[in-house]
């Protein structure tokens, strides 16, 4: 199973790379600095590898300050390029190598796995680092979303952290899933498909809106949106959040309550919102955030029953597919 894990591993990394390569040479306004957030995009992609996670951790078992050296030159390297481009300010600058210190703190240092607070409390300053450049240094990924330089740091980083550094037995990335993960993802979908279209239908959130004609592009766009997008909010969301509280209060409690964070992580977001509807409620998304918690349960359901991240990162990828490429204003 890790060979074909591996293998699948490898090939979403070398179309990824190249498809962004295109994209970044089409872009000469934004160079040098884009090249620099496609280099951040590799140590994620190789970190989705079972062989690469296993390499990195036998070296940081053989030489256990790797655990904070390798955060501290990415964090580092981060920071010059943001520095020279002028495009962060500056406390945002002084914020992201602390926010990553905090992370590797909350990792610790003994054998035994990160409590439940110790997951919640990385998984918040992993998110912190993920979003605190948003506007910055971005690249078009498959598909054409825009993902940042601070972005890809993050998802690399908690991989690292929880993959090589200190290894939690729940944080499985491997994207080669067997047939009975791959039906309870695909059995994961449908259900979601079936309770948020109509609901979204119902409180005014979606329209009937195709826009995946071109088959290259739809390909490209469900890819980007599973492995960019699906795969870090359910490492964070699912492998850490969840998996902390199921610690702290059991998994069905772990579950419903990291749901309802999943969902209100989107109340703030104008995403589907009507100019009208955007006046509402002090223009907090309560349908974005209503939706996502009903997808949220289901995500956080194909992870308790697989116990893959990547499982649940699936159903999430093909879920937001569906919807920006069918049912988005």
């Amino acid at each position: 199973m890790r060979r074909r894990d591996d293998a699948v591993a490898l090939l979403i990394l070398v179309v990824s790379m190249v498809l962004m390569a295109r994209t970044a040479a089409a872009l000469p306004d934004r160079w040098p600095w884009i090249w620099a957030t496609w280099a951040f995009a590799l140590p994620f992609l190789l970190m989705l590898a079972p062989g690469a996670q296993a390499w990195l951790r036998e070296r940081a078992v053989a030489r256990p300050r790797l655990g904070s050296l390798v955060p501290a030159v990415l964090a580092v390297a981060a920071v010059l390029v943001a520095a020279l481009t002028e495009s962060v300010p500056l406390w945002r600058l002084v914020a992201l190598p602390a926010l990553v210190a905090l992370a590797v703190v909350l990792v610790g240092r003994d054998e035994e796995e990160p409590g439940g607070w110790r997951l919640i409390g990385g998984a918040l300053a992993l998110g912190l680092v993920a979003g605190i450049w948003d506007r910055a240094l971005k690249i078009p990924v498959p598909g054409n979303t825009s993902i940042g330089l601070a972005f890809f740091l993050a998802v690399a980083l908690g991989l690292f952290l929880y993959t090589a550094v200190r290894p939690l037995r729940t944080m499985n990335v491997g994207l080669a899933l067997p047939w009975r993960d791959l039906g309870v993802a695909l059995a994961g979908f449908a259900g979601v498909v079936a309770l948020a279209i109509p609901g979204g239908f119902a409180i005014d959130f979606v329209i009937w809106n195709p826009r995946l004609a071109d088959t290259g592009f739809a390909l490209a766009r469900l890819l980007g949106l599973i492995v960019f997008v699906g795969i870090p909010e359910e490492i964070l969301f699912r492998g850490l959040i969840q998996e902390g509280l199921g610690r702290l209060w059991g998994a069905r409690a772990g579950w419903l309550v990291a749901s309802l964070v999943f969902g209100l992580s989107h109340i703030t977001k104008k995403t589907g919102l009507t100019a009208a509807q955007g006046e509402e409620l002090f223009g907090l998304n309560w349908r974005y955030a209503l939706l996502a918690t009903v997808a949220g349960l289901g995500y956080g359901w194909v992870y308790r029953r697989t116990g893959r991240v990547s499982a649940a990162a699936l159903t999430h990828g093909m879920v937001n597919w569906v919807w920006s490429g069918f049912f988005g204003r």
